[in-house]
């Protein structure tokens, strides 16, 4: 009898097990079929990209906005304040306004990203509404996190140069395009790599480069070159972060002086 029983119970499961198994195959088929068509009527609207939100312009305030490379975000302050807080310190000085600040440095950027950036809609806004923008952008063009050391060929170069030009002109194209009057600040080039061996070669490449780069800002209205290589020239060393390129605190501090020195109210 409990022989009869164990084999019932046996054949129970394995009919039981077939049976899950069949379950579990029509399951996986119908999840891997593709799913019909909805009729017209039925199918659901994509949803339509949300509207940007234009800055609210506060009466009375200075609108400070600020684009560009990892300058601009203040790398290798420790304080974390950048040209860009010693700027506005200096800037308090002189009036009695709220600035108000938009930084859009980001760490790497080139010039064809910002390029490419400022066609979102929101930077846009952002352009529209500024009294004053700072550009710090061609570090990362020209010095490719070091590498053009190892290729200072004339040739190779001007193929460099060649491309930021044409980039620097389109920033400044669309950023006249959505402001016509704001002041421009185009950040020159320092030589980071000034007290290093091909000395003379770096810093007349960085000297042309910035002429150019001062002459393609002078094209536009309201639009300048701030030079820095000078204020790096006699003692790099004394204004370099620990990564030998970034200014350090005492660096920025001067970058930010200057710029500050050229705003009138």
């Amino acid at each position: 009898m409990r022989q009869k029983w164990i084999q019932w119970i046996m054949i129970t499961s394995a009919i039981s097990g077939v049976a899950w198994l069949g379950g579990l195959g029509w399951t996986i088929q119908d999840y891997l079929r593709e799913p019909a068509a909805l009729p017209p009527a039925e199918r659901t609207p994509a949803a339509a990209p949300p509207t940007p939100t234009p800055p609210v312009v506060q009466e009375g305030s200075f609108r400070l906005l600020v684009l560009g490379d990892s300058l601009a975000r203040g790398t290798g302050d420790p304080d974390g304040k950048g040209f860009v807080g010693y700027m506005v310190d200096e800037m308090k000085g002189k009036t009695k306004q709220e600035i108000v600040v938009d930084n859009y440095g980001v760490n790497g950027q080139t010039s064809s990203q910002l390029a490419a950036s400022l066609q979102q809609a929101q930077l846009q806004a952002q352009v529209k509404a500024a009294n004053v923008i700072v550009v710090s952008i061609g570090g990362n063009d020209l010095f490719l996190g070091g590498e053009t050391l190892g290729n200072l060929n004339p040739a190779n170069i001007k193929e460099i140069e060649d491309k930021y030009l044409l980039q620097l002109d389109a920033i400044l194209k669309l950023v006249r395009e959505h402001n016509a009057s704001a002041r421009i600040f185009l950040i020159g080039l320092y030589n980071p790599f000034i007290a290093l061996q091909d000395t003379v070669t770096t810093t007349k490449i960085v000297r042309d480069w910035n002429y150019k780069a001062a002459e393609a800002a002078a094209s536009y209205p309201q639009a300048v070159l701030v030079p820095t290589f000078d204020l790096f020239q006699l003692k790099v060393q004394n204004y370099l972060a620990r990564d030998l390129f970034h200014p350090n605190a005492a660096g920025y501090r001067l970058i930010g002086e200057r710029v500050a020195s050229l705003i009138t109210w």
